[in-house]
C-alpha cells in the first residue's frame, strides 16, 4: 500500500481555501501572523483615490485663503484703530526739522513786525503846523500852500525842523506844510493822494513845492499829477537836489541794488546792527561802547525812518528820471539853491541835469556857499534869505497902487 500525503488545503475540499493574510508593506512592522500594525488603510488606488486627494488639496487651499483674508481684515482694523486713537509714527529727524523750520519762520516774521512797531509813520500825511504864521498866511493867500518834501533818510522830525527854518519865508506866499513819509516805502501814488486830500480839505488851487535834496525828484514827479487835477504848481525849489544818481558823490551808491534786495528782510535785527555800525563808524569823540549805544538810540528812535523806506528812496533815486513823464507845465518856475562845494551832490552837474530835463521852464539860481548839503535847519538865515529872493524873482507879489510892495512878515 502506497503512502499518499495530502496537503492541508486539499483536506478542506475543492471549493474551500484558506484565507491568506495580506502581504505587509515594505518596512512595516508585522505581528507573528504577518498582519501590518499600521492604523491607516492602504492607499486607495484608481480614479476615486485621485479625486479624494484633489479634494483634500482644495480644502487645504480654501483654509489657507480664508486664514489670509482673516489676517488682512485684522491688520486693516488695527490700522484704523491707530489712525483714530494713536499719534502718528513720526521720525525724530523729521519732527526736529519741522519744529526748527517753524521756529525760524516765526522769528523772521517777528523780526519784521517789531521793526514796524518801532516806527510811528505808517502812512503818508501832510503836517501843517498850527501857528500864528500859518494862520495869517492862510488869510492873506487863500487857496495857496507850500509843501516841503523831505530828503533821503530824512526823518519826519527833521523835516519838521527844516520847515520851521523856512516857514517865515514861505509864509510870504502861502501857509507852509511838510509831507510825512510812510515807513512802508516811497509810493508816489499814495503821496499824491495825501496831498490831494489836503488840497481838497483846505481848498488849495495853487501850490509851491520845496524839494529837500531827494525830495526835489519827488516834486518833479508829483507836479504833473497835481496840474492834471486842477492844482497849479507855481514854483519848484530844489534844495541841493540831484538830477540823477550820477550827481551823487557818495561811493556807497553802488550798493543800492543790493540793499533793495536785502534790506526789506532785515527788520529789527538789521536796525540793531545798523545802529551799532553807525555809532562805531562815527564816534564823534566817544569811546566805542558809548558810540555804539548812541547809534542804537538813534536807530531805535520812533521817528526814524525804517530800512524799507530808506531802501525804497535809494531805489527811486537810482531809477530817476524814468518816473518823470515830461508833462510839467512850462509856467512852473524852477528855483535852485546849492552850495557850489556840496560834498554829497555835485552842484554843477545837478543844475545842468535839471536844465536838460526841464528845458522850457524858467530857472533862477541862488548859491549858498559854505552851508553844506540841504541844511536849512543848520543855516536858517541863509536859506530864508535865498528863498525870499527866489520868490521875489520868480513869483513876485502884485504891486500895490501906492508903489510900495506889501510884506506880511
Amino acid at each position: 500500500m502506497s503512502h499518499i500525503s495530502l496537503s492541508q488545503d486539499a483536506a478542506l475540499g475543492p471549493t474551500e481555501s484558506r484565507p491568506t493574510a495580506p502581504a505587509p508593506t515594505d518596512g512595516a512592522p508585522t505581528d507573528g501572523t504577518g498582519t501590518s500594525r499600521t492604523s491607516e488603510p492602504p492607499p486607495t488606488r484608481g480614479r476615486r483615490g485621485l479625486h479624494l486627494r484633489g479634494q483634500r488639496r482644495r480644502q487645504r487651499g480654501h483654509r489657507r485663503r480664508h486664514q489670509r483674508r482673516q489676517e488682512l481684515r485684522e491688520h486693516r482694523a488695527r490700522q484704523r484703530h491707530f489712525s483714530r486713537h494713536d499719534p502718528p509714527n513720526i521720525g525724530r529727524r523729521y519732527f526736529l526739522a519741522s519744529v526748527g523750520s517753524a521756529a525760524v519762520l516765526t522769528a523772521f516774521r517777528t523780526n519784521i513786525a517789531v521793526d514796524y512797531q518801532l516806527t510811528e509813520n505808517t502812512s503818508f500825511k501832510v503836517i501843517t503846523p498850527n501857528n500864528e504864521g500859518n494862520r495869517t498866511a492862510a488869510k492873506a493867500f487863500p487857496g495857496a500852500a507850500w509843501y516841503l518834501l523831505g530828503g533821503f533818510r530824512v526823518s519826519n522830525r527833521t523835516a519838521g525842523r527844516k520847515l520851521e527854518a523856512l516857514q517865515a519865508a514861505m509864509n510870504e506866499r502861502a501857509p507852509a506844510s511838510y509831507i510825512g513819509y510812510s515807513n512802508e516805502g516811497i509810493d508816489v501814488a499814495q503821496l499824491f493822494i495825501a496831498i490831494l486830500d489836503d488840497a481838497y480839505r483846505r481848498k488849495i488851487t495853487s501850490a509851491y513845492l520845496y524839494g529837500d535834496s531827494f525830495g526835489g525828484m519827488v516834486a518833479v514827479v508829483l507836479a504833473p499829477l497835481l496840474e492834471q487835477n486842477g492844482i497849479r504848481v507855481r514854483m519848484i525849489t530844489f534844495g541841493s537836489s540831484p538830477s540823477s544818481i550820477a550827481d551823487v558823490r557818495d561811493p556807497d551808491k553802488r550798493y543800492i541794488p543790493v540793499a533793495g534786495a536785502v534790506v526789506p528782510y532785515l527788520g529789527f535785527a538789521g536796525r540793531l546792527a545798523a545802529g551799532i555800525w553807525s555809532g562805531m563808524t562815527n564816534p564823534n569823540g566817544q569811546d566805542m561802547y558809548a558810540a555804539a549805544r548812541s547809534g542804537i538810540r538813534s536807530s531805535f528812535d520812533s521817528n526814524a525812518n525804517s530800512f524799507i523806506l530808506s531802501t525804497s528812496q535809494g531805489t527811486f533815486l537810482r531809477a530817476f528820471p524814468s518816473q518823470y513823464d515830461g508833462d510839467i507845465s512850462t509856467a512852473t518856475c524852477i528855483g535852485l539853491l546849492y552850495d557850489p562845494n556840496d560834498f554829497i551832490v555835485n552842484a554843477e552837474t545837478a543844475i545842468a541835469g535839471w536844465h536838460a530835463l526841464l528845458p522850457r521852464n524858467t530857472f533862477f539860481r541862488y548859491d549858498l556857499p559854505g552851508t553844506g548839503h540841504a541844511s536849512p535847519e543848520i543855516a536858517p538865515a541863509e536859506y530864508s534869505t535865498a528863498l525870499r529872493v527866489l520868490q521875489d524873482t520868480l513869483q513876485p507879489l502884485p504891486q500895490p497902487r501906492n508903489g510900495r510892495r506889501e510884506r506880511y512878515f
